[in-house]
């Protein structure tokens, strides 16, 4: 269940060019390297109780957080963050079941919290993005 940076850069890359397709915007891919380097291991520490669930939901609360924190994209860090937790926990048997409008308003106010505020991981604000994925953490139903 390690994250690579490969998986993390090419979410980024996609979403940015999905992205500029969209809306004609401006896109910034690259990565900053020192930021990525203090990424990996700060998701991949975590996550190592043997209890699947607990242990995915640590994962992708990291992976949310964490890239919100260090920003090691030059642009998307939030939506690539939330992309990667959707694609982390699909490929591992759950869906994130996030309404787009409501639900992810806020979900980014929490990240925003992350990023204006703080230095370092600030446990109330993930203890919040835990509870916020557990509630929409569905396992996966292939479909038919």
């Amino acid at each position: 269940m390690k994250i690579h940076e490969q998986y993390l850069t090419e979410t980024n890359e996609q979403l940015l060019k999905r992205h500029k397709e969209r809306t004609g915007e401006p896109i910034y891919i690259g990565i900053i390297q020192k930021n990525m380097d203090e990424v990996l291991p700060m998701i991949n520490n975590v996550g190592n109780s043997g209890n699947k669930v607990q242990d995915l939901l640590e994962i992708a609360t990291h992976i949310l957080g964490v890239i919100t924190l260090k920003q090691p994209f030059m642009d998307g860090n939030r939506r690539t963050g939330i992309i990667a937790v959707g694609k982390f926990l699909r490929d591992n048997g759950y869906d994130l079941d996030i309404v787009p409008e409501e639900e992810n308003s806020e979900l980014r106010r929490m990240l925003r919290k992350i990023k204006d505020r703080m230095s370092t991981l600030n446990q109330e604000i993930m203890g919040q993005l835990s509870f916020y994925i557990s509630e929409r953490m569905k396992e996966h139903e292939p479909r038919r």
